[in-house]
């Protein structure tokens, strides 16, 4: 679903978490953004109230965090080996210029903790720092590095569009390879966007292979690349490199929530909706889980479960046009859930928030077999290309027996993904 990061969280027209309820994310739940921070911190009910609470307590030490950032990059300027994304070994040898300012440090630790937290307010405070930096440090690879997660990080946990924040990040991790050829989390950036915005999964895997081999331990390389391999259907080495990001990162929510959710796109359902549920109980503001719930529970046909996990989902993100549609669902009544379902998804599309195979799901789960056609062949005309493995399965299961349907849906997704899910 991810996106996202994820933190499936986790991103296509994005391929989100299997092109579930949501909302704006690819992928993946895109995970900590900054190396080391694991599962996200809830200080309180209120996102906004939270964030600002922090940030105020943050305000009152500034200047103690800005000469502790300065020495530490005095100290690793001596050592070549400085790093604020990214693991210290993937810096090494770094030619970013060193900040003049040593209060540019404080500010990028603030940065740090407020996008750690995932929480709408605080993500828009993170890319107002992050982007004041870049602005007063402009040779500084790792500033727009930071820059770049966080505006990725906001299109599922902030309400930042697709196409404002990918556009935005993609200028900004470009800018950090340029400036740092060796950076490999520019690298990992780069290789996200490639695959959740552009659909291009060979320069995706360029990119993060390019950035493993800068950095085999970085926990997000391994949990990104882990859930773009997801998406697109393969799933042995998908479950490997999540698995690797949980042994570096064991502490990590979200890390935990996207492994879950490939293990059920993989066919391991059990285990992946019992970890699911866990996670949803233990956490019931953490808005990957409720995702990947909501999209579980349509597909298992149950209604009110959907409506339930898609009403978390909209109140966990705070974001006004998924609220709406939560309400619609409400409103909606057993009867017409899988016709507003499918209104919704038609709109997605529209907006271009969504490819097709959301509502080419939907209108399967409702045996519509005409609107199936319908959107597949606009898809053909669209030359759309879908990864989300985890409903492919899904949707060919709908229609066993029918090869016109079965040779459409071939033609939008990779080679491989169809043949893992016709197995």
């Amino acid at each position: 679903m991810s996106e996202s990061e994820m933190v499936g969280s986790m991103m296509n027209v994005p391929s989100m978490r299997a092109g579930s309820s949501g909302g704006t994310g690819a992928g993946s739940e895109t995970g900590s953004a900054w190396p080391g921070e694991s599962s996200p911190r809830y200080f309180s009910d209120d996102p906004a109230v939270a964030a600002a609470r922090r940030f105020e307590a943050f305000e009152g030490v500034l200047m103690a965090a800005a000469l502790l950032a300065a020495a530490g990059m005095f100290m690793a300027a001596a050592s070549n080996t400085y790093s604020i994304t990214g693991s210290a070994s993937a810096a090494t040898g770094v030619s970013s210029e060193l900040p003049s300012d040593p209060t540019i440090g404080g500010r990028l630790l603030v940065a740090q903790d407020l996008v750690a937290d995932r929480e709408t307010a605080g993500l828009e405070r993170a890319i107002g720092l992050l982007e004041g930096v870049t602005a007063q440090a402009p040779g500084f690879a790792p500033g727009h590095a930071g820059l770049a997660e966080a505006l990725i990080l906001s299109r599922e946990f902030g309400g930042r569009n697709d196409a404002d924040a990918f556009r935005q990040a993609r200028e900004a991790a470009s800018a950090a390879v340029r400036l740092d050829p060796d950076l490999a989390s520019g690298h990992r950036l780069l290789g996200f966007i490639a695959y959740w915005r552009d659909h291009d999964f060979a320069q995706a895997q360029r990119r993060f292979a390019r950035a493993l081999a800068l950095d085999p331990d970085d926990v997000l390389s391994h949990f990104w690349y882990g859930n773009i391999l997801s998406d697109h259907g393969d799933h042995g080495a998908a479950l490997a490199q999540l698995e690797r990001a949980a042994v570096l990162e064991p502490g990590s929510l979200p890390i935990r929530t996207d492994l879950a959710w490939a293990r059920w796109s993989a066919g391991q359902d059990a285990i992946g909706v019992a970890t699911l549920k866990d996670i949803a109980a233990s956490h019931p503001e953490f808005p990957v889980a409720q995702d990947c719930l909501a999209v579980i529970a349509l597909v298992d046909g149950d209604h009110a479960g959907y409506v339930r996990h898609f009403t978390r989902f909209a109140r966990s993100r705070a974001d006004a046009r998924l609220l709406a549609k939560a309400g619609e669902l409400t409103h909606a009544g057993q009867g017409r859930l899988l016709d507003v379902v499918y209104e919704q998804a038609l709109a997605d599309v529209a907006d271009g928030s969504r490819s097709r195979a959301w509502p080419v799901l939907v209108a399967s789960l409702r045996g519509e077999r005409a609107s199936v056609v319908s959107l597949l062949q606009a898809a053909d005309r669209a030359n759309e290309a879908w990864g989300d493995a985890a409903l492919i399965p899904r949707i060919r299961a709908a229609w066993k027996g029918d090869p016109e349907v079965a040779a459409m849906i071939d033609r939008r997704v990779s080679a491989n993904a169809v043949r893992l899910a016709s197995r």
